[in-house]
């Protein structure tokens, strides 16, 4: 008799924290979630931001603690460690995004981290405007900073440093990109 293994899909609010199953990671179908840990001082380390079509889960990581939250609304499906040979190539692009993201946490220049950071954000997230291209994802600069294992303080002098020199502007709480200085922007992935 052959048993058929059943999906489960759920809808988790904004902000909300995703539970950490043993044996399941999860499929993004819609939404931004970010995994987290802290070190021995209680700071914050983002270890990655994921969204649609991006599978996540404790399983596919060895930090402890280990957490995962909401940057939006959220729609997953549980998938069961029988069916994980389905998902090779997502599984791949997490761990390149993982890397990408530690590679740019150990910039000794903050500056060309967050550069780096906020290019990988606009062709990830990036929507086209008018003016050049605004990241649809709403991060704050604390968020930025842990991302590139930087303070606040730090990361909102590098932007207000970008914005005078006219690589960036501000669209209500989102960063536009200015169109004729995208090409000048470097990422990786």
């Amino acid at each position: 008799m052959i048993y058929l293994e059943t999906t489960t899909s759920r809808i988790y609010k904004r902000r909300e924290m995703l539970p950490c199953k043993a044996n399941f990671i999860s499929k993004i179908e819609y939404g931004v979630v970010r995994s987290l840990t802290w070190n021995e001082d209680g700071q914050v380390i983002c270890s990655g931001l994921w969204a649609d079509g991006d599978v996540i889960g404790n399983e596919l990581s060895n930090l402890h603690p280990y957490e995962m939250e909401c940057l939006t609304d959220v729609q997953l499906t549980e998938i069961s460690k029988s069916n994980w040979g389905e998902y090779v190539t997502e599984i791949i692009r997490h761990t390149k995004n993982t890397e990408f993201l530690l590679k740019i946490s150990h910039y000794r220049s903050k500056d060309e981290a967050l550069r780096q950071l906020l290019g990988w954000l606009t062709n990830r997230f990036g929507e086209d405007d008018r003016h050049g291209r605004v990241i649809g994802l709403q991060l704050t600069h604390q968020e930025l900073a842990e991302l590139i294992g930087s303070t606040r303080v730090t990361v909102t002098r590098i932007i207000n440093n970008l914005e005078e020199l006219g690589f960036l502007s501000r669209k209500g709480r989102k960063l536009r990109f200015l169109a004729e200085n995208i090409d000048q922007w470097h990422y990786e992935i």
